[in-house]
């Protein structure tokens, strides 16, 4: 059995995906609508499960990122289901925006939501929320990956070149509130379990991040349920020309925040100093991988006693 800590996966199928990115490439399919089917759901609902099937078999817990479909959320809710130590969460832009970003006539557009996984339809987002509510999803994320528009031009003739990724982390907060909290689907505890408390026991810096203690880092939110705001590039201090959701507006803000004790945002101002960040030491082995090494060795194999039979004759 596997003496390893959690392993972290994204699920993706990379022999597939190039077989898959070349035939719809030979088919003339060069612009950004190519991505999302060159990713299907299927493709990474057969990572996901096979991955979880692995970690299964090593006696290992594992933590899927990017959760973006029925087909990988099925997986992740039968191994959990099993009692395997199964961990995933899911972006924050994969519950509120649709794969009909990418059928833009606007190609620089279009190509701002070029990401892997891609952005799925509908009825993907509507079972991610039942995914979060119910947790089978524990935590949520924005796999922050900016690319200018000139960047993402390097593939403009071809999808497959075009840099995967979308940024987010500014908005993430205030787009789970809007649609999580105010539409019924999450409580505010809930919000801040999915958000923050949830993380840092699986990742192992749990208390002193994700919750508010004496010795923990003060690291709060003052959170204004009714600020409401409209989300622009022209306005984010995210060092990119795009954001994925430009126009949306959402109720339900930070009003002042505290990183380590200090104010870094108040009345809508940044207030943070370069080098100000600090090393935040994440040992191994959290709380559950010591419930999963006593649930390896009741499982470890024995083998028989026997006598030695007589030799044949």
């Amino acid at each position: 059995m596997s003496s390893a800590p959690s392993a972290t996966v994204h699920a993706e199928n990379g022999e597939l995906v190039f077989t898959l990115q070349r035939q719809i490439f030979d088919k003339g399919i060069t612009g950004p609508e190519g991505h999302p089917l060159s990713r299907p759901p299927e493709v990474e609902g057969e990572a996901a499960n096979r991955a979880i099937r692995i970690a299964e078999v090593l006696g290992a817990p594992v933590y899927l990122v990017h959760t973006s479909c029925i087909d990988a959320l099925e997986a992740v809710q039968r191994a959990r289901g099993e009692g395997q130590r199964v961990f995933a969460e899911v972006l924050a832009q994969h519950l509120v925006i649709d794969d009909s970003v990418y059928r833009d006539k606007d190609w620089n557009k279009a190509a701002h939501y070029v990401m892997s996984p891609p952005f799925r339809s509908k009825e993907h987002q509507a079972a991610l929320w039942r995914g979060l509510q119910a947790g089978v999803l524990q935590t949520t994320a924005t796999d922050h990956c900016c690319f200018c528009t000139p960047q993402k031009q390097a593939g403009i003739d071809d999808f497959r070149k075009i840099p995967n990724g979308t940024g987010g982390v500014e908005d993430r907060m205030g787009v789970l509130w809007h649609h999580g909290v105010r539409t019924g689907r999450l409580t505010p505890s809930e919000f801040v379990a999915v958000t923050s408390a949830n993380t840092a026991k699986i990742f192992n810096i749990y208390p002193r991040k994700g919750t508010i203690a004496p010795g923990s880092d003060a690291d709060l939110v003052v959170w204004d349920p009714d600020k409401s705001r409209t989300i622009s590039a022209k306005t984010h201090h995210q060092n990119i020309d795009f954001n994925i959701y430009e126009g949306m507006t959402v109720t339900g803000n930070a009003a002042i925040t505290l990183s380590r004790g200090e104010v870094v945002w108040e009345k809508d101002q940044l207030k943070t100093v370069r080098g100000a960040g600090r090393y935040v030491d994440r040992p191994c082995f959290p709380e559950f991988w010591t419930a999963q090494q006593t649930r390896n060795r009741v499982a470890e194999p024995t083998k028989v006693e026997r006598e030695r039979p007589a030799a044949a004759k």
